[in-house]
């Protein structure tokens, strides 16, 4: 099942990122890194943010048009166990807390507070305990799996973003939580450009 979905997704991103889509994908482009901060090809996160970049274009940016995703559903008809799936996806930051006795990638959810053990068929980039991240998690048939656009974070502010979290978590508003992560990955992509500051000067929110 998971294979229909990243295969849809990819469907949908070669789709709307040409054609009469093109222009659109270049406004959500300028205005993603406007948010984030700008990007370089010599980046050596250059592959990841622009990952980050597509799953947010696909299932987050909304034109005069739509989103992305669900008009791809809806033009396409689009099976409703994938449509399903989609909607399960959770934008949101994590903190990778290794592996169970049965090898299954444990997750914590620092804005939802949740704890999510992914599928034993998953695959996620070389991760060691504590390292934190913002990425995108989907559930499909009682699974649980990460979609490619990761963006690791600085342990050393794991307590700050639990505070953050919290606060937006109390907020209940899936708006102020997209504008809270689209904020941290800023802050995360000023202290790549300043690495000789320490961490904790940079991510505050108040």
């Amino acid at each position: 099942m998971i294979e229909s979905v990243m295969e849809h997704l990819g469907n949908a991103l070669s789709i709307y990122s040409n054609g009469k889509h093109f222009d659109t994908m270049l406004e959500a482009k300028n205005l993603y890194f406007s948010l984030t901060g700008q990007i370089f090809e010599e980046d050596q996160d250059y592959e990841s943010r622009m990952s980050a970049f597509n799953d947010w274009y696909l299932l987050q940016f909304v034109s005069e048009d739509g989103c992305p995703i669900w008009n791809y559903v809806s033009d396409y008809n689009v099976e409703e166990k994938v449509s399903k799936a989609l909607r399960t996806i959770k934008h949101s930051i994590y903190e990778y807390q290794g592996r169970t006795f049965r090898k299954q990638h444990i997750l914590k959810d620092i804005v939802h507070n949740r704890k999510i053990v992914l599928s034993k068929r998953a695959v996620i980039p070389s991760l060691i305990k504590n390292d934190l991240f913002i990425g995108r998690v989907i559930e499909t048939e009682g699974e649980y799996f990460t979609l490619s656009g990761l963006c690791l974070l600085p342990g050393e502010i794991k307590s700050i973003l639990k505070k953050e979290g919290k606060k937006v978590r109390a907020l209940n508003d899936t708006k102020k939580e997209v504008d809270f992560l689209l904020r941290v990955e800023s802050l995360k992509t000023k202290w790549v450009r300043y690495g000789h500051l320490d961490a904790k000067t940079i991510f505050v929110f108040d």
